[in-house]
């Protein structure tokens, strides 16, 4: 054969066309995932709670203002242990707490003002929040040292001399204490972790998919549809334990994690790597091997959607819709929620959900897609290289 048939051979050709798709679809998901960064962490939620009744109230009245220019959702209505349950479920990003006795404190020369963070999150949320709790603080040591606390004093009933005595004695007098719910590691490989391991199932169970696929289809004429797909099933599910194993076992490895979230993390990366297969699978039968044309986007599209790298709150729209229905996301929130904490009970029912439905969709592809074969008929040609 000349080397000019062999390079328009049919699979060379669709090789270049699998290579250049794959070049389109990473950089063009990345870029424009990775666009709404930084400006996006304006749609991040931040609650102010307020205990320092009415002095409190004017400070807050001076506070709010200045957080609604760099935050669309700043939110005033809620005590303290409904926002701590909001922060938890990740639905908040901080909790500005304005203390009983806040501004009583300024006036003997210290005062602290509490800001609540969830470090069991990603890196975007996390160090956004803590610029912020520094920004919010300078900003107070700022407005008393050019005399702008006289205004609030003055609205407080103050005298003149009392407060002469009180912005002389304020000179970087509030204090910032950042309050860490969901402790983790800040370093960048645990922050990471949670995401890199569902990152890992979805694309090894792709891979099974593909495998499995063309084994599928060899077997049909062999023992039936039925039997090779429960075959392919069974042997989906063998894949799922013993793959996350190794996977679990080189997180251990690398970061410093108990026995028992290692054992929880097995545990859940073995229902990660089942629902993955059951969904990626779906367009390997569907489409052939052409199912990868939807496979690989999807994929690197969670990487985005997912939930690793930035919060639902601030992704585009079309990545929001992509975390609704695949699996990656609730894993992720999951894997987030075993190792530093926070929820996964919901976000353990969306994933079963997508389980059940895959499931169904693969048996109604099966059954209709392939009664022509039952009886030993051939299949369809799945080649490429001819």
């Amino acid at each position: 054969m000349k080397l000019t048939k062999f390079l328009f051979s049919k699979g060379v050709i669709y090789a270049i066309i699998l290579a250049v798709f794959y070049q389109i679809a990473m950089v063009g998901l990345y870029i424009y995932g990775y666009h709404v960064l930084p400006d996006g962490v304006n749609q991040l939620t931040i609650n102010v709670v307020n205990q320092d009744g009415d002095k409190g109230e004017a400070i807050e009245k001076e506070l709010v203002p200045t957080l609604s220019k760099s935050f669309s959702k700043v939110i005033t209505d809620k005590e303290l242990t409904e926002s701590k349950e909001e922060l938890d479920s990740r639905q908040i990003q901080m909790i500005i707490v304005i203390p009983e006795n806040f501004v009583s404190n300024l006036e003997t020369g210290k005062s602290t003002i509490d800001f609540y963070i969830d470090e069991s999150n990603t890196t975007t949320v996390i160090n956004t929040m803590e610029a912020v709790a520094k920004s919010v603080t300078d900003n107070f040591n700022q407005a008393i040292n050019q005399g702008k606390l006289t205004n609030i004093l003055k609205s407080l009933n103050v005298t003149i001399t009392e407060q002469e005595q009180i912005t002389e004695q304020l000179n970087n007098s509030v204090v910032q204490n950042n309050v860490y719910i969901n402790k983790a590691p800040g370093s960048m490989d645990y922050v990471m972790t949670p995401s890199f391991l569902s990152i890992a199932a979805y694309a090894s169970s792709m891979v099974v998919a593909i495998v499995l696929m063309n084994i599928f289809l060899a077997f049909i004429p062999v023992t039936g549809k039925w039997k090779a797909f429960q075959y392919v099933e069974i042997t989906g599910c063998v894949i799922a334990v013993v793959a996350p194993l190794f996977g679990v076992i080189m997180t251990r490895i690398l970061i410093s994690i108990s026995m028992q979230k290692m054992i929880s993390i097995y545990l859940q990366q073995i229902f990660m790597q089942i629902t993955a297969f059951q969904f990626t699978l779906i367009f390997s039968l569907l489409f052939g091997q052409n199912g990868i044309f939807i496979n690989i986007p999807l994929m690197l599209a969670q990487t985005i959607a997912g939930g690793g790298t930035m919060p639902l709150q601030i992704m585009p729209d079309p990545f929001k819709v992509i975390s609704y229905f695949t699996p990656m996301y609730p894993n992720t929130q999951i894997n987030f929620g075993i190792l530093y904490g926070g929820p996964m009970y919901l976000f353990e029912i969306r994933l079963l959900a997508i389980l059940i439905t895959s499931s169904l969709v693969l048996v109604l592809i099966v059954w209709r897609k392939w009664s022509e074969m039952e009886n030993g008929r051939v299949p369809v040609s799945n080649n490429v290289m001819g």
